[in-house]
């Protein structure tokens, strides 16, 4: 309902004012007095049809709700069934309320009694493009443009029709002529990113959508867009950035909060969730902490994650935590946890790698306890032997104590016939699918020995052992001798590990626990091994800097 579509008549007011100077009133923002003199004009003469749909043209705009505005508009419809503007205004309240053919027919109704109406014909096409008529609405956009003068909204309200027809290149031209027209026209340059964005180009979608919103900050689209920009371009920080910009400004938009999420959840690891929920690990660490933190001590600890073995140390009665997260956005979680909780004040989340901190910088000495947390399905984590030894020898008083401070790897020969189907990927439904084996992960398969089907070929063997509170070779391995007690096809060694908290406590990562969040580990021979009872196997069990290993000897 534009005002410039209300037209005066010669109706005359108990206080001589007339429709137009009611009109001149909407037009400066003094709806009140507006509504006054209509409802004045109403009064004295109830068959003005001007008045009345003016009338109501207020009651929409002023928020009295659609039932009000509408009764007031199909009274007017039926005092003067010949004026197109009535219907116009009468399918913008059915559009809104989602009476899609009823908006259509009001907007055509208007079209026939006005055809040089473009707003009318603009009006339609929005309807049609709601009810899939895409065609159709691509000619009542035209039908807008041939009109003058022709709104520049129709022109963006064009390409929409022609993107959603597949014609990408005339849907830009007409985003972009639409800018040329109104350069803060923010729709069309939001309309423009998407299309940008879906032809692949990226780099120049990011300058549309932070147009949109430099014209419109709140316009929350541009904010969860941009984001996925950014994500594409690799910058995930800056991503996580404009969301936040946007939620700062509308907390509550649902699509905003959920980019952000989407957005978290692929820059900070899906298994810190289930980590956090191991009740088992969870004891064994507040448990040793409890016993090694004497009041008032230093703790360091590294791999922050969510806050909780930190808060844990400070709640055991420590002076100090410093912690470091190397993910800006996970470390930003757990400041916020951390304050939650009200550990603020003793806990510091340094975002850096271990061995960027330095005594005096970032730590006031050498710690007193050093607890860590960087373990994997398999144990080792990349470089995390290389890392406890930096922060043992550069981090940690000499006396200091290390939570867990050892760990002793288990395994058994198996046979796991529906993990072996994949790993590694060969025929499947009679194809030869093996090109695909170049995307399986080159670790271990987690396994769950709990839950998923097996057999177990040997008896369970202890495969490797580390302290770390000693220097650790960075590469070792040693043979073993292991005497399958049961026939079946050997698909490779399954293992689980210990942590020595302390000298009292253990946590036991063969836990059938559900909660236990790193079950097992699978490494899979490259060739399948048939056994019999009695048979020795020839292993060799090591590591490097970054996965524990299990090899066949062969004759």
């Amino acid at each position: 309902m534009a005002d410039d579509d209300l037209t005066p008549n010669d109706t005359v007011s108990s206080t001589g004012e007339t429709l137009e100077d009611a009109i001149t009133a909407l037009t400066e923002g003094r709806a009140d007095d507006a509504s006054r003199i209509c409802a004045d004009l109403v009064d004295k003469n109830p068959q003005d049809a001007a008045a009345v749909h003016l009338l109501g043209v207020i009651a929409y705009k002023g928020g009295a709700g659609h039932a009000a505005a509408f009764d007031l508009i199909e009274r007017a419809i039926d005092l003067d069934p010949h004026q197109a503007r009535f219907y116009n205004s009468r399918g913008v309240i059915n559009f809104d309320l989602g009476r899609s053919s009823e908006a259509a027919a009001d907007f055509r109704q208007a079209t026939l009694l006005t055809p040089d109406d473009a707003m009318a014909w603009n009006n339609l096409g929005n309807v049609l493009l709601r009810l899939d008529h895409v065609e159709d609405a691509e000619q009542a956009f035209r039908h807008a443009l041939a009109r003058q003068p022709a709104p520049v909204v129709a022109i963006n309200n064009l390409g929409i029709a022609l993107k959603r027809r597949g014609q990408f290149d005339k849907a830009l031209i007409c985003f972009r002529e639409a800018i040329l027209h109104d350069p803060g026209f923010v729709d069309a340059h939001f309309n423009a990113g998407e299309l940008l964005y879906q032809m692949d180009e990226v780099a120049t979608a990011e300058a549309s959508f932070r147009s949109a919103i430099e014209f419109d900050p709140d316009c929350a689209p541009a904010y969860a867009s941009l984001a996925q920009v950014l994500h594409d371009l690799h910058r995930p920080d800056e991503a996580l950035a404009v969301l936040r910009e946007g939620l700062a400004r509308m907390p509550d938009d649902s699509d905003l909060n959920f980019s952000l999420r989407l957005q978290l959840s692929s820059v900070v690891p899906a298994w810190h969730l289930p980590m956090i929920n191991d009740d088992e690990r969870n004891v064994a660490y507040q448990r040793a902490l409890e016993r090694a933190v004497k009041p008032g001590q230093l703790v360091l600890e590294i791999g922050t994650g969510s806050g909780i073995v930190a808060m844990m140390a400070a709640r055991a009665g420590a002076g100090k935590v410093v912690t470091c997260e190397v993910l800006p956005a996970m470390a930003e979680i757990a400041q916020e946890v951390i304050a939650r909780n009200g550990y603020d004040d003793r806990i510091d989340v340094i975002v850096k790698k271990s061995t960027q901190l330095r005594v005096g910088e970032d730590l006031p000495e050498k710690a007193d306890v050093f607890v860590s947390e960087l373990f994997n399905v398999g144990l080792l984590a990349p470089n995390m032997i290389s890392t406890i030894r930096h922060a043992r020898e550069n981090l940690v008083k000499p006396e200091g104590r290390i939570i867990p401070q050892a760990a002793t790897v288990h395994a058994v020969l198996l046979q796991c016939d529906h993990l072996a189907r994949i790993n590694p990927v060969r025929e499947i439904a009679g194809f030869d699918m093996s090109p695909m084996d170049r995307l399986r992960s080159p670790g271990y398969a987690q396994i769950d020995l709990a839950a998923d089907p097996h057999q177990r070929l040997s008896a369970d063997f202890e495969a490797l052992h580390f302290d770390f509170r000693a220097d650790l070779k960075e590469v070792d391995s040693h043979a073993l001798m292991v005497t399958a007690s049961a026939a079946g096809t050997c698909h490779g060694v399954a293992f689980w590990f210990d942590l020595e908290m302390d000298e009292r406590t253990r946590y036991h990562s063969a836990s059938s626990s559900r909660t236990n969040h790193w079950k097992q580990a699978m490494h899979f021979f490259d060739q399948p091994i048939a056994v019999q009872p009695g048979d020795v196997l020839n292993l060799v069990a090591g590591y490097d800097n970054t996965r524990i290993v299990f090899a066949v000897k062969r004759d």
